[in-house]
């Protein structure tokens, strides 16, 4: 244990991963059990320390005891899994069923060549673990359907949409809004990107965006999509994230956040 002191002057209490490691086997708790105890005694993992101008002790604990379901380990999620991952979030749940091709290369932080069809939610879990020992990653390496969607979501606090496809995004926006669950959607394609926040009370649903079309859009297949542009709507949708698991107020609820990285503009517009 040791103390520092941040930007601010403040003086804080900190303890390093080896020292979070070591308590929590010595006491038969999990990584991430220890975390949250230090927390709540007024005790800062050392790796969130810089947290701390944005986030206070009891923000930090809130989301060091979530658990976020992101769904799709590519472009989206291979960012939302590291900034997540980085941030604290206890428990990220992941699920996808495919594996990574030498086209994913491009966009999708996870994907290198070493990674090449390996399946992406078993690399993500690995990154997870290797970011962040304190929290748990659960990998789910299934093909998201009617069958299993509400089961993945289930026991969630967030449902992160990091998807390709419609289909796929309404039925994770159904099964979200079924348990009271709050869904953050996000979609890149090309130079652009969008995302929206739908909150379990919510009058409205993704059918304010795309109507009754709930196939692939053909934008996403023919346009293909450029690195940036995942990676900056996935930060957005980290941000929403972040915001609601600390118990602020979403930015996107019921609105739509359109991103042109060709012309450098964004637009957030009322749906």
């Amino acid at each position: 244990m040791a103390f520092s002191s941040d930007e601010s002057g403040e003086t804080r209490l900190v303890l390093d991963d080896r020292s979070l490691l070591d308590w929590s086997e010595r006491e038969g708790i999990s990584p991430c059990e220890a975390q949250i105890e230090a927390l709540e005694e007024g005790i800062i993992p050392l790796r969130y320390l810089k947290n701390f101008s944005a986030l206070d002790l009891h923000q930090q604990a809130c989301i060091c005891k979530s658990c976020a379901l992101i769904c799709g380990c590519g472009g989206l999620g291979g960012v939302l899994i590291n900034l997540l991952a980085r941030v604290g979030v206890g428990k990220l749940r992941l699920v996808d069923g495919d594996s990574f091709a030498p086209t994913n290369v491009n966009r999708q932080w996870l994907c290198d060549s070493y990674s090449l069809s390996q399946p992406k939610v078993l690399v993500a879990a690995r990154q997870v673990r290797a970011i962040n020992p304190l929290i748990d990653a659960e990998a789910f390496n299934v093909i998201l359907d009617e069958t299993n969607a509400e089961n993945l979501v289930r026991g969630s606090d967030l449902v992160l949409d990091a998807l390709d496809n419609l289909q796929g995004r309404f039925l994770l926006a159904e099964a979200a809004h079924r348990l009271g669950i709050p869904f953050l959607h996000g979609a890149a394609t090309g130079w652009w990107g969008q995302v929206s926040t739908f909150m379990p009370d919510s009058a409205l649903d993704l059918k304010a965006i795309y109507g009754d079309r709930k196939t692939r859009d053909p934008a996403e297949i023919a346009m293909g999509v450029l690195g940036p542009a995942p990676s900056v709507i996935a930060s957005l949708q980290a941000f929403e994230a972040i915001r609601l698991l600390c118990r602020r107020g979403p930015a996107y609820a019921n609105r739509l956040v359109y991103f042109d990285g060709e012309s450098g503009t964004m637009e957030r517009i009322q749906l």
